[in-house]
Order: structure tokens, then C-alpha cells, then sequence
């Protein structure tokens, strides 16, 4: 069944990077004229070589960064730092050890003096399945646990926008791909737009709409290939003729800079 049988109705918000450059102070091009329009309440996974501006284009989105030149707009407005209409999820959990799981997901609504911190908190954790673990500190926690509590504390804003920069890349595949399965669950409930970064072509397969593929440094889109498959997506998409032929597209368009680091991904 196509994902606009199943999709739940919320609205997510439209992105818009326009001619985007990001220059570092030493002198580092790491985004160079990049533009990309992401449609409300779609799900586009960015992909590409380690360096290319990935996480650098995220920070921009989520006004933790201020481009060079150029920039982008959320809805009509430019991003700016604690926008409430963006979650954003790292890497690493980065969870306050002294506090709980359900203080920890709570802080970003408690620093601004939200008395409904707490009761929201609890909402996002039972989202994710960790309502048993409110009270846990997080040396308490699994790896995969932690990384639902930093998705819970994403979501307590019930954010139109989601960045994902990455954030099930610590776990071991099997807990990874229940993640995955997880991630589009939530997200055919609600869809809210979601911005993932990821290094696997099978995860962007499995979950986005729509894959864009940088170049290496600076970073620029050099393709962006649309995933028509079918939702609720199988975890597992081998012998599915349609995902090999996107991933052949998705592994060429990597291929096409000519970068010998990417020698790996196309033979993979």
C-alpha cells in the first residue's frame, strides 16, 4: 500500500536552500553553491563522502550555523537557534548523566520554563517505547535506548521539521534497522518533513522519498533520485527489483566526481 494510504495527516514544513556557501574561518569550502528544496511533510535522506558538508547543511537548517552566502528558509522564515518548529538528532545521544531519561527529553521545553515539560516528555517517550525507562539515568540505558531517549527529546517539541544527522550510525545493524522501521512508523503517523543524514545507501532506500547525493568538498547536490517504492517498506529489500535499480542510481551518482574514496561505495 503507497505511503499516502497509510501516512497520518500532520503537516511538516517546507525547506528551501538557495546558492548555499559555507566558508570556515581557516579557510575551509565546505558547501559551495547548494541549493535544495525539500516539500512539507516529505522524507529526503542526503547522502555522500565524509567531508562533503552534510552535517554542515543540517547546522545551517537548524540556525546553529550562519552560511557564508546564500542560505535557506523554513516556511517564510530563515532558520534561527531554538526554533521550535525543528528537532534535531545527533550522532551521539548526548544526554546529561545526572539527569533522567524523562528529565533529559524534557530540558529543551524545561530551560524555557514550559510547565507542560514534563507531561510532554512522557508523550514522546511512550512515541518511542521507552516509557518504562523515565526514571533510568543514562549510564542505566543501551546504546539503542539512548538513541530513543535523543529522539524523544527531538520530538517533545512536535516539531513541523526533523534533522537527523546520523543518529542510528553507533548501533549494531540488527538494532539499526529496527530503528528504521521504527523512524517510518513514526513518520507515516505524523508527517512532519524529515532531513536524515546517513553513509548507508540501504537505510536512505528503506526510508526516504527522495535521495540527494553530494559531491566530496565542497559540497553540492550532484543527484537526487526519487524512491518510488511502496510503504510500510520490508527492513530487508533484497531481491526487490526496484530498490536494486535505485540503489545502481545511487551508487553511480556517488561514483561520478571521480573520487577515489568512493571507490568503496560502488563496489560495496
Amino acid at each position: 500500500m503507497a505511503a499516502a494510504d497509510q501516512a497520518g495527516s500532520g503537516s511538516g514544513l517546507a525547506v528551501r536552500v538557495s546558492d548555499l556557501d559555507v566558508t570556515f574561518p581557516a579557510g575551509t569550502e565546505a558547501v559551495r553553491g547548494l541549493t535544495l528544496d525539500v516539500e512539507p511533510g516529505s522524507f529526503t535522506a542526503i547522502i555522500g563522502p565524509n567531508g562533503c558538508g552534510k552535517s554542515t547543511l543540517l547546522r545551517v537548517l537548524a540556525g546553529l550555523l550562519r552560511p557564508t552566502s546564500g542560505g535557506a528558509r523554513l516556511g517564510e522564515q530563515p532558520p534561527r537557534a531554538g526554533d521550535g518548529r525543528v528537532g534535531l538528532a545527533f550522532q551521539q545521544p548526548r544526554l546529561i548523566p545526572w539527569l533522567s531519561t524523562l528529565d533529559n527529553v524534557a530540558l529543551p521545553l524545561s530551560l524555557h520554563g514550559d510547565r507542560e515539560a514534563k507531561r510532554r516528555a512522557e508523550r514522546a517517550l511512550a512515541q518511542v517505547g521507552l516509557t518504562g525507562a523515565a526514571d533510568l539515568k543514562p549510564r542505566q540505558l543501551s546504546g539503542g535506548m539512548a538513541q530513543r531517549a535523543a529522539l524523544a527529546r527531538a520530538l517533545i517539541s512536535d516539531p513541523p521539521l526533523l534533522l537527523l544527522d546520523e543518529p542510528f550510525s553507533a548501533l549494531d545493524a540488527l538494532t539499526r534497522e529496527a530503528f528504521d522501521s521504527e523512524l517510518q512508523r513514526l513518520w507515516m503517523h505524523e508527517r512532519r518533513s524529515v532531513v536524515l543524514v546517513t553513509h548507508s545507501v540501504g537505510e536512505a532506500i528503506r526510508l526516504a522519498d527522495r535521495i540527494v547525493v553530494m559531491t566530496p568538498r565542497p559540497g553540492r547536490v550532484a543527484a537526487t533520485i526519487d524512491v518510488d517504492l511502496p510503504r510500510p517498506r520490508e527492513t530487508e529489500l533484497t531481491g526487490n527489483p526496484r530498490a536494486a535499480a535505485i540503489e545502481a542510481q545511487v551508487r553511480a551518482a556517488l561514483a561520478a566526481p571521480g573520487a577515489t574514496e568512493l571507490a568503496p561505495w560502488v563496489a560495496a
